[in-house]
């Protein structure tokens, strides 16, 4: 008989509940391990699951000796514990475990289950049998020996709508998956090769064009509509900087972003040759650029102590007043030079999108962060949605530091992904 091997510290839960019988009847499972070796990183997806899934364990045994293996998940809404890999002679076995958060909600949302990638180093063979262990919604274990393959089932098998893409010059262009039922999220990956730049990228159903969501690192997302899909990206050689900031070089991680408010005089630098990535930003400035993104419209007077006529920033503040987009403080100040933490900004922006008629209604479930209890009542709606569509992300897998500051090149992405999507 096979022994499963559990990691006992990270998933006691799973421990203790993998003790009780597991009626196969139970399960209706059809389920296979997809591969997608793409550079270093093998992406692992089960597909076939009938059924909803509460808990796995997935144990692979690599042909080859990977002792540096890493595990990177890709699940919202599961608690994913360090992979455990053990090497013996010239295979190396890695399991992974994933529990759900939230013991009402189960971790995958249809038939596929995108799980993340490992990265085994160098030298390796993947196999064609893996190990796999379900729990269902009353914590019943499953086990068997599933088979794995390279390529998603055939949409033709009730998998959906075929997706296609293009064969770009200067990048890569990925979906993820290839075929998808209507209302699935399906990941779109549009990477350019080195010293290029992505120009576009955009998905069409017949006619109409789908919004895309940034998610930061070179991927969107977008829900399959009820047909086929076409995604497309176009890619350039990268021109030479054309931004005067030394501390903003080409390469520089923010740099595209840094270069899209700088010309379209969203955001200028701090000096005749600085742009301070690291500086902060007040509360004035952010208000002064949803002012400039909207056309500097004449106004009257800001009605706060603290914002006389004749500043720079005054108009703004006004129209952002008058609008609804910003309030200002019990005391009757709006406190402009005050550095703007992340649950303001998400407010700004989710008031200003509500404001010129933009779609406002994605929630994202934040209890997943361990400091969602700490955002202020006003600005709960704000961050859901912020979350949701991708504008302000967690400062780690499990902090949302609401309260926290924005730096000028965090603000510089986030109005970045925000002009672009809304």
């Amino acid at each position: 008989m096979r022994r499963i091997r559990v990691f006992p510290a990270a998933l006691a839960v799973l421990c203790l509940l993998w003790i009780l019988p597991a009626p196969a009847e139970a399960w209706n499972s059809d389920a296979q391990l997809v591969f997608q070796e793409e550079g270093k990183r093998v992406y692992l997806t089960l597909e076939g699951l009938e059924d909803q899934v509460f808990g796995l364990q997935l144990e692979l045994t690599l042909e080859g000796s990977c002792p540096d293996t890493v595990f990177s998940p890709e699940v919202r809404g599961a608690y994913v514990p360090d992979c455990r890999v053990e090497e013996d002679r010239e295979t190396t076995t890695v399991t992974i475990y994933m529990s759900a958060v939230r013991g009402s909600d189960p971790i995958n949302d249809g038939r596929r289950l995108y799980l993340g990638y490992l990265e085994p180093g160098e030298a390796y063979s993947l196999p064609d049998r893996v190990w796999l262990t379900l729990l269902d919604r009353d914590l019943r274990a499953h086990t068997e020996t599933v088979r794995t393959d390279s390529e998603f089932r055939d949409w033709d098998d009730g998998y959906g709508y075929r997706i296609y893409t293009n064969d770009p010059d200067y990048g890569t262009l990925r979906v993820r998956p290839t075929a998808a039922e209507e209302g699935e999220t399906v990941t779109v990956t549009a990477l350019p090769d080195q010293g290029c730049e992505l120009e576009e990228v955009a998905a069409f159903s017949g006619r109409r064009e789908l919004r895309l969501t940034d998610q930061g690192n070179g991927t969107w997302t977008f829900l399959m509509p009820d047909g086929e899909v076409e995604v497309e990206a176009s890619f350039r050689p990268r021109p030479e900087s054309t931004l005067p900031f030394w501390d903003i070089p080409t390469g520089f991680w923010c740099h595209d972003e840094v270069q899209y408010v700088y010309e379209r005089g969203l955001m200028n630098g701090t000096g005749p040759a600085t742009f301070s990535p690291d500086g902060s930003t007040t509360r004035s400035m952010i208000v002064t650029i949803l002012y400039r993104m909207e056309g500097s419209p004449a106004v009257g007077g800001a009605d706060f102590t603290d914002v006389p006529l004749g500043l720079y920033y005054a108009p703004a503040v006004a129209w952002a007043s008058a609008n609804g987009i910003v309030n200002g403080y019990s005391d009757g100040t709006f406190r402009p030079g005050a550095s703007i933490t992340r649950e303001q900004l998400a407010a700004f922006l989710y008031r200003y999108a509500r404001y010129r008629g933009g779609e406002t209604s994605a929630r994202a479930d934040l209890s997943v962060y361990a400091d969602a209890a700490g955002i202020a009542g006003y600005a709960v709606e704000a961050m859901e949605w912020a979350n949701a569509v991708g504008l302000v992300n967690g400062t780690s897998g499990s902090t949302l530091s609401p309260r926290g500051t924005a730096t000028r090149a965090q603000a510089a992405v986030i109005l970045t992904r925000f002009a672009r999507n809304f």
